[in-house]
C-alpha cells in the first residue's frame, strides 16, 4: 500500500503525462505514486495499448485514480488531435470513438479533454459552426458512457504546433470557449481551465468566476515567467507552480467561487525542466501542486 502525505492544498494534485514526456505508462504511474500523487491524467491511446485491465491493476497497485484523459480524438499513439482536426481524420476517429469511451469507463475516468484550435485555416464563422457541431456530437456520445467533455482554451499565440496554427482566429479565451459551449447547447461539456493560458489572456478572475457553478470541467496548472509580456509567452516557458509570477491565491479563489472541487494537474512543456531526472520532475511537481497556494513562509 502506498503511503501518501497529507496536504493542506485546496485541490487534489494531479500529474499530466506531458510533464514526463517520453515515459511509458507503467513507469509514469510508478513515478507519480512515488512522488505522492493520488490522481493522474492519461493518454487514452496509451491506456488502450497497455490494456484497460492491466492499467486498472497498476492504478490499484499504486493507489492512483484517473482524473482525466486526452485522446477522445487521437493523434497517433500518445498525442491528442485538436477539435478542428481535418474532416477525413475526424470521420475516421468517430468510427472508433465508442471503443475509446469504453476504455474511459473501464478506468473510471470521468473527464475527456480536448483542445479547441485557437487559429484555423477556416474562416472564423465556419470554424465556430464546425466546433459547435463537434462539441455536441462528442459530448452527447460521451454522456452515454458517464464521461464529461472538457474543452480547453489555448491563449498562447507564439510557438504553436502546426495543428493549432492558421490565418484565422477561432476562440482563444475562457469566455470565448464558454460562449461556444453555450451556443452548442451541449449539456455534457464544460471548460478546461489552464492556469498558463488564463495568465496569457490577462489573468482576470472573472474569466473563471463567470463560468459559474459546474462550468469548470478540469484544471491544468503551470506557472508563468517573471520576465517578458504575456503576449510573448510560449508553452516552452511553463514553470512549476509557485516558481513564477502567477497569483495563485486569486486563481484558487476564483475556482472556489465556482465550487470547483476536482484535481489540478501539473502540465509542463518546458524543455529545460523536462531534462531533469524523471523522479525529480515528479517530486517537484507534487511539491509545487501542494505548495503554490500559500506563500512559502505561511506553509512552514
Amino acid at each position: 500500500m502506498i503511503a501518501h502525505r497529507e496536504t493542506a492544498a485546496p485541490f487534489l494534485p494531479c500529474l499530466n503525462p506531458a510533464t514526463l514526456s517520453g515515459v511509458d505508462l507503467p513507469d509514469f504511474l510508478a513515478l507519480a505514486s512515488a512522488a505522492g500523487f493520488e490522481a493522474v491524467e492519461l493518454s487514452i491511446q496509451q491506456a488502450q495499448a497497455v490494456g484497460a485491465a492491466r492499467v486498472r491493476d497498476l492504478l490499484a497497485e499504486h493507489g492512483l485514480t484517473v482524473a482525466a484523459a486526452s485522446g477522445i480524438l487521437p493523434a497517433g499513439p500518445v498525442l491528442p488531435a485538436p477539435l478542428l482536426v481535418d474532416t477525413a481524420a475526424y470521420d475516421e476517429h468517430l468510427l472508433t470513438l465508442r471503443e475509446r469511451l469504453k476504455t474511459f469507463t473501464e478506468l473510471d475516468c470521468p473527464v475527456a479533454t480536448t483542445v479547441l484550435n485557437p487559429f484555423s485555416p477556416l474562416d472564423q464563422g465556419e470554424a465556430l459552426t464546425l466546433a459547435c457541431q463537434r462539441i455536441t456530437r462528442l459530448a452527447d456520445t460521451a454522456a452515454e458512457y458517464g464521461v464529461r467533455l472538457a474543452v480547453e482554451a489555448v491563449s498562447v499565440v507564439d510557438g504553436l504546433p502546426p495543428e493549432l496554427a492558421g490565418p484565422h482566429p477561432v476562440a482563444a479565451t475562457l469566455p470565448a470557449v464558454a460562449e461556444l459551449l453555450h451556443e452548442s447547447g451541449a449539456e455534457n461539456a464544460a471548460v478546461l481551465v489552464d492556469s498558463f493560458h488564463w495568465a496569457v489572456s490577462g489573468a482576470d478572475p472573472r474569466h473563471i468566476t463567470d463560468l459559474g457553478t459546474g462550468g469548470v470541467g478540469h484544471v491544468q496548472v503551470a506557472d508563468v515567467p517573471h520576465a517578458g509580456t504575456p503576449h510573448g509567452w510560449t508553452d516552452g516557458l511553463r514553470l512549476f507552480p509557485g516558481d513564477g509570477a502567477l497569483n495563485w491565491s486569486a486563481f484558487a479563489d476564483a475556482l472556489t467561487q465556482v465550487d470547483y472541487t476536482g484535481t489540478v494537474s501539473v502540465e509542463l512543456f518546458n524543455p529545460v525542466l523536462r531534462a531533469l531526472p524523471e523522479d525529480e520532475i515528479a517530486a517537484r511537481s507534487y511539491r509545487a501542486a501542494t505548495g503554490c497556494w500559500t506563500p512559502e513562509e505561511a506553509s512552514r
